[in-house]
């Protein structure tokens, strides 16, 4: 919700001009966040605002925490079986 509330109140720079699909806030939100895969926004823009750039490499790195603990509890839960 805060990836998508401040990349919605600004605009990014396109990686290439008049190429890409448009942006959408929620989706580059989750773009960041789904370490795997790609929805096709994470490539397609970048921040030349230092403070929302730095706010999309927290949520790079908190997708990979994310993944790294539920892969975790999955692999915990299927040895208990």
């Amino acid at each position: 919700m805060l990836g998508t509330l401040s990349f919605g109140t600004h605009s990014p720079n396109p990686a290439k001009q008049d190429e890409g699909v448009p942006f959408q806030p929620l989706v580059y939100t989750l773009d960041l966040l789904i370490p795997i895969g790609g929805l096709g926004q994470r490539t397609a823009w970048y921040w030349s605002d230092g403070s929302l750039q730095c706010l999309a490499y927290l949520l790079i790195a908190f997708g990979w925490v994310l993944t790294t603990a539920v892969i975790a509890d999955v692999t915990r839960t299927l040895q208990k079986s």
